[in-house]
């Protein structure tokens, strides 16, 4: 039975002095392996991004192909987003990962093999970035519901906060590493790395051990299993402003790192050493921002961080598009970073704390469909600032993703306080029995024992 409104305001505790207490959850080994095969996972998967596009660049000494490669490998996030989701709602989300991370070693050992023969093509290049970028959207629904699964939703947000420090790091450790293997091995080299990883990465999940329920079945046709998924996220208020958010944020905030070489040397007159610190600024930030949000733990401000760390970010930018010294830049870019750290760790925290357990993994598919605006960013991108220059086009883009931000504020429930719980029966219509609540969610009491918080360690 739902608790009173007044009961939930009545058990809001003050915001708590900082610890690291909800780090413990990496004592629960089932998660530990997971989330070590996901730092596994990213690194290579921002190594071989930059790889890709040194392999078609030396291929073909083209940057129409280098852009390409970029939009084969995200092209996968818009277009099969939904089915993703269905995917990790209707099979078996360990088995799924298992299979994504088979075939990712599988791609770079044909590259390799390749490589070796002397034999590679343009062509060969672009279809393994596609595949990977369909390997990408399968892997994150499942993993991200798994990792529920496992811890919870008391332990969901430190475990989201332990995701981003994951791809954080890798966003570091992956290019560095592979810049310096293509400088000593050349390309075969960093594939055959990347193929040690990858299987690495399977043999971790194979640790994990299950006690959890799998995914019920469902004998809805698949296009109205897609349709009931994109129906509830249109109800779910909650859902929604999320998904409209990373729309605003994936196509007008991110795509100006694609640019940042053109803004560092013409605008804030610097080279390459100096414009690669820069570009680490928003990564700094961002592992800043996470470290401390993991320390934080299981707060009720959800939907608060999630807006405004989206708004740090958007305020940022537009000063960084104006800034004529490079140290305000990197400052601003730092504050970039630190509000992305917010955004994108209650981004997923949100979507799986709200949506129903039969639609977690189409809920989390959607949002791969919305990330997967990006290319579309990108594209706006280059031709603005064909038009009116790079700053202009960063600040505009800022700018309008600003006024988009209060709009979407204004009819979503992220900001306020915590929200009168509908009728179970305007949930159960769509054959889930959960409702759609506010974002302040109070924590789930001790006496209510939560699927895979305990018994995770077989």
């Amino acid at each position: 039975m739902p608790m009173p409104h007044s009961q939930l305001r009545h058990q809001a505790k003050p915001f708590p002095a900082l610890h690291f207490s909800d780090l413990s959850i990496l004592h629960n080994r089932n998660f530990l392996w997971l989330w070590a095969a996901g730092g596994m996972s990213n690194a290579s998967r921002w190594m071989e991004t930059g790889v890709l596009g040194w392999l078609i660049l030396d291929l073909t000494d083209s940057a129409w192909y280098v852009a390409l490669v970029g939009v084969s490998r995200s092209a996968p996030l818009l277009a099969f987003g939904l089915f993703a989701g269905l995917i990790a709602d209707r099979t078996n989300r360990w088995v799924v990962m298992l299979c994504t991370q088979a075939i990712n070693a599988l791609m770079t050992g044909i590259l390799l093999v390749l490589l070796l023969f002397g034999a590679i093509q343009p062509w060969h290049v672009l279809l393994v970035a596609f595949i990977l970028g369909c390997d990408t959207i399968l892997d994150m629904p499942s993993r991200r519901s798994l990792i529920y699964d496992l811890v919870g939703p008391q332990r969901v947000v430190s475990a989201m906060s332990l995701e981003t420090i994951n791809n954080t790091v890798g966003k570091f450790l992956g290019p560095l590493i592979g810049g310096l293997m293509l400088e000593m091995t050349g390309f075969a080299g960093v594939y055959l790395l990347l193929m040690v990883i990858y299987l690495l990465a399977l043999g971790l999940i194979l640790q994990v051990r299950l006690n959890v329920p799998g995914p019920a079945g469902s004998a809805q046709p698949i296009w109205q299993s897609l349709a009931s998924g994109i129906q509830y996220a249109l109800r779910n208020r909650v859902v929604l402003g999320v998904l409209c958010i990373t729309v605003i944020m994936n196509a007008l905030a991110f795509s100006y790192v694609q640019i940042l070489p053109v803004m560092a040397r013409d605008h804030l007159g610097i080279g390459p050493g100096l414009m690669g610190l820069l570009a680490s600024a928003d990564g700094m930030g961002t592992l800043i921002g996470a470290l401390l949000l993991a320390a934080l733990g299981n707060r009720p401000q959800h939907g608060r961080i999630f807006a405004l760390g989206a708004l740090l970010e958007l305020v940022c930018l537009l000063a960084f598009a104006a800034s004529p010294w490079y140290t305000l830049s990197f400052a601003l870019l730092l504050g970039v970073g630190l509000g992305n750290a917010g955004f994108s760790t209650m981004q997923s925290t949100i979507i799986l704390l709200s949506a129903a357990p039969g639609m977690r993994g189409r809920a989390v598919g959607i949002l791969g469909l919305c990330i997967g605006s990006t290319p579309l960013g990108l594209l706006e991108l280059g031709a603005l600032a064909a038009m009116v220059g790079v700053p202009a086009a960063i600040g505009l883009n800022a700018g309008l993703g600003l006024l988009l931000w209060l709009s979407i504020i204004a009819f979503t429930p992220l900001l306020p306080g915590p929200q009168k719980p509908e009728p179970a029966s305007s949930s159960a219509a769509l054959g889930q029995g959960r409702v759609e609540v506010g974002m302040d969610l109070p924590s789930p009491s001790p006496e209510s024992p939560t699927v895979g918080q305990e018994g995770c360690d077989a």
